[in-house]
């Protein structure tokens, strides 16, 4: 009997130092996340540009901000998946039948939704108003807490109440996203209407988010429609994935072409700078800067007919070459590079030799001109987009 008891007292022993040992593990776990989240959070802000700064800036500055903030989205999502593995987040619902939520999950939305939002806020630019860069973040946050706190409310009226609170927030965010397209378009798109990046940016992420208060609804979070948990956790998932995926994919390829375009530019302008040079129309003086301004002088011409005929053929020369990279990247766009060149022969062929002859141009016009249609109102369109 004495044995037994001696037994016992030393496996009761080892559970008391077995559980110390776990809790002092957790604390350890817990306090060195919070030190390293408060490290990052300190270098993001000591290395990096105040956001007013880059709202106002060029969109290659924008569109690279967007990426790197992404990058974080990223980071905190693989950081906070892995973490539910563990059994430090778990906590149990009160009124679904003992399933156990991982906090991980909303936790990780509460940091990388807000700066899904403020990465269309930078995108948008200088035409969007600065608080928007607080506003938006801020709805989500005010969402997703809505979303974790009915799931723990114990009475289902309680529940159904914060749940149509979140759903309120979630379409007055929805209009202010609206009205951003709106205000960058300068009235010229809205949700329905419109062919920017940014509209497409933003229809994107609202959509891939519509789906979420169905799932909260259907599952023991919400009213316990679906009781099954692994298709509950596949689809949250599932969502997660596409969601996230989507958006910052979009942003990276609308960063690629940008920047592509760009250089497109940088050199085409080199080459008319070059062209310029060959005709006297560079450096200063009479044959130097011959901007439009520098050509009258009280309405009238005070260079000779030469540096007239010169710059004229320059300007032109610019223009042509403005307009083929429209069409390169159009039809690099529709997958047709191997007819970029008898496309712009097609053009030439109809004087169609800058973008404002192109955005005459229609139906009727084109089959007077035997140009295909079809891919001129893709011309037109990517051209709005330059101009965006």
């Amino acid at each position: 009997m004495a044995a037994m008891t001696n037994v016992t007292d030393v496996q009761l022993d080892d559970l008391i130092k077995q559980e110390a040992f776990d809790q002092g593990t957790k604390v350890a776990q817990i306090f060195s996340g919070i030190f390293f989240a408060g490290l990052a959070i300190w270098l993001t802000t000591a290395n990096g540009g105040s956001l007013s700064f880059v709202q106002r800036a060029a969109l290659e500055k924008r569109l690279t901000v967007c990426c790197f903030i992404n990058m974080y989205v990223s980071m905190f999502s693989t950081f906070f998946n892995v973490f539910q593995l563990t059994n430090v987040d778990d906590a149990i619902l009160p009124t679904a039948g003992g399933f156990t939520l991982d906090l991980s999950r909303p936790i990780e939305w509460v940091l990388t939704c807000p700066l899904m939002q403020l990465s269309l806020v930078l995108m948008g630019g200088a035409k969007l108003p600065d608080y928007r860069r607080y506003l938006m973040p801020s709805f989500s946050i005010s969402i997703l807490s809505c979303g974790t706190t009915a799931a723990f409310m114990p009475i289902v009226g309680l529940k159904v109440l914060m749940f149509i609170v979140g759903v309120i927030l979630f379409l007055t965010m929805a209009s202010f996203n609206r009205l951003q397209i709106i205000e960058y378009s300068n009235g010229a798109e809205g949700l329905t209407t419109g062919d920017s990046e940014f509209r497409k940016a933003t229809l994107l992420l609202l959509c891939t988010w519509a789906p979420f208060p169905t799932w909260f609804v259907m599952s023991p979070e919400g009213f316990g429609i679906i009781t099954n948990v692994l298709v509950i956790q596949v689809g949250w998932a599932f969502l997660n994935i596409v969601s996230k995926f989507t958006f910052i994919f979009y942003i990276q390829r609308i960063k690629d072409l940008y920047c592509n375009r760009l250089k497109t530019k940088r050199e085409l302008t080199g080459n008319a700078n070059g062209n310029k040079k060959m005709f006297g129309v560079s450096g200063g003086g009479m044959h130097g800067s011959m901007s439009p301004p520098d050509f009258e002088m009280g309405g009238q011409m005070m260079m000779n007919g030469m540096d007239t005929q010169a710059y004229e053929l320059a300007d032109k020369e610019a223009k042509r070459e403005k307009l083929n990279a429209v069409v390169i990247e159009t039809m690099n766009f529709l997958g047709m590079a191997q007819n970029t060149d008898r496309f712009v022969r097609l053009l030439e062929k109809a004087d169609v030799i800058c973008i404002s002859d192109v955005e005459k141009l229609n139906q009727e016009k084109c089959e007077k001109l035997s140009l295909p249609f079809e891919l001129v109102q893709a011309l037109q369109k990517r051209v709005k987009v330059w101009k965006m």
